[in-house]
């Protein structure tokens, strides 16, 4: 989950809605 939240904050500036899914689903 740590690796998700710290790759969520960087990412969250440029498409926070976009890749938010993308990295869930890849995840989990």
């Amino acid at each position: 989950m740590e690796k998700i939240q710290r790759y969520l904050q960087l990412k969250r500036s440029q498409q926070h809605d976009f890749l938010y899914p993308l990295i869930f689903q890849e995840y989990i």
